[in-house]
């Protein structure tokens, strides 16, 4: 086979393919002008990536929802909930593969499996593999414990009756809860901030408080 016409089949796939993505965005866009497509608010304020998947859902449902039985709807949502995560995921700075986590930590994969199971890493279930949040990694010795942030074990233990996607709100989700040791009162922040700053006794006691309490309501 003539090599040049080989690349000159994929150069047009790919136009192909081009072509086909920015028909449906304009479609899409035209949607949403004339007021079929409703987009939360609440997307206006994510990224673009965020936004797209959720302006693309949002088309889709509303084209099929009276064609959509029960279980069809559940599976929309189902595929709906798991684009805005792995968007939500990439946002908070990716995760690695279990090959990834145990060449970061210098570690091999069984170890970095029996530090998952044993509460001592955090790890998400997708597609029935597990990838590692890589803000838990650090190789500031001034903050880790073996290359993970100091206290996030201590932590996940608090969490242990709670699914995998609660223990990661948990760790990201911004608060303005009013923590003794945290300054100015009333401040935001995100769990996973205050273990990257070294947090004192008295502050690491209120981040175990705010574990039990989480973990309660998530086992309710």
């Amino acid at each position: 086979m003539d090599p040049t016409a080989e690349k000159r089949a994929i150069y047009q796939d790919n136009m192909t393919s081009a072509a086909r993505l920015q028909n449906f965005v304009q479609e899409l866009a035209d949607d949403i002008r004339a007021g079929n497509t409703q987009v939360r608010q609440e997307s206006m304020a994510q990224t673009d990536a965020l936004f797209a998947v959720d302006a693309i859902l949002g088309y889709l449902a509303n084209r099929a929802e009276h064609h959509l039985t029960k279980e069809k709807k559940r599976h929309l949502r189902r595929v709906h909930s798991k684009a805005m995560f792995l968007a939500r995921l990439e946002q908070d700075g990716g995760v690695y593969s279990s090959a990834k986590a145990a060449e970061v930590l210098g570690r091999t994969k069984t170890t970095v499996k029996n530090w998952k199971d044993s509460g001592q890493l955090l790890a998400v279930e997708i597609d029935g593999e597990f990838f590692y949040p890589a803000f838990q990694f650090t190789d500031d010795e001034r903050i880790s414990d073996r290359g993970v942030l100091k206290g996030l074990s201590g932590l996940l233990k608090q969490l242990k009756n709670c699914s995998d996607r609660i223990q990661y709100s948990f760790f990201v989700e911004e608060r303005n809860t009013v923590l003794k040791g945290l300054s100015p009162a009333g401040c935001t922040f995100s769990v996973i901030e205050i273990l990257k700053e070294d947090p004192d006794d008295e502050l690491m006691a209120e981040l175990h408080r705010l574990a039990r309490v989480y973990g309660t309501q998530d086992a309710a």
